[in-house]
């Protein structure tokens, strides 16, 4: 989106950034971090005052994957688990955060890998719920993001069907983004 940083264009009443991040306070998780990357000055002031722990990630323009193992040292040692929520799709709703906490918590089993995920139109979406027994595989995996560790743990994955494909729309381009805002 050249110089604009998508993040902190306005959704709602406030950016699709703070929008986000609401979303992940206000459901059932027990801690929200941020991983800052690019402009994470103005990231960090827009999500002011929230209650969010801020992680730096000097690596941001390597990809996801760096911004993945930003973030786990940081996860609480009482949490069960940890979930990958893109900060550009601001059309997750909290009902369906929930119903993916609530989905791991019935199915977690401390000595099982698991990983939850929604699933539309026969695609594997974000979020992402792992169980923090890949806390230690994902700290050394190499690549992009959690997809190949989940095409390797077929046998850990519960996919949740949801119906609405209009909720994973996420916003990379000034397109997209005309498209998708509210009015």
């Amino acid at each position: 989106m050249g110089e604009t940083n998508k993040l902190l264009l306005p959704w709602k009443i406030s950016s699709i950034i703070r929008n986000s991040v609401e979303t992940c306070i206000q459901s059932d998780t027990h801690e929200v971090i941020v991983v800052l990357g690019h402009q994470s000055a103005e990231i960090r002031n827009e999500l002011n005052p929230l209650e969010v722990c801020f992680v730096e990630n000097p690596s941001f323009e390597s990809g996801m994957l760096s911004s993945i193992q930003a973030a786990i040292p940081k996860v609480s040692s009482k949490s069960a688990g940890w979930m990958v929520f893109l900060g550009d799709q601001p059309k997750i709703p909290q009902n369906l955060v929930n119903h993916l906490i609530e989905q791991f918590q019935k199915h977690y089993k401390a000595e099982k890998d698991l990983i939850v995920l929604p699933v539309c139109a026969g695609i594997r979406r974000n979020p992402v719920i792992f169980s923090r027994s890949f806390n230690k595989r994902m700290m050394a995996h190499q690549g992009e993001g959690g997809k190949a560790m989940i095409d390797a743990h077929q046998d850990s994955l519960l996919e949740v069907e949801v119906e609405d494909v209009t909720l994973f729309e996420d916003i990379d381009t000034e397109e997209d983004y005309d498209l998708l805002k509210p009015n």
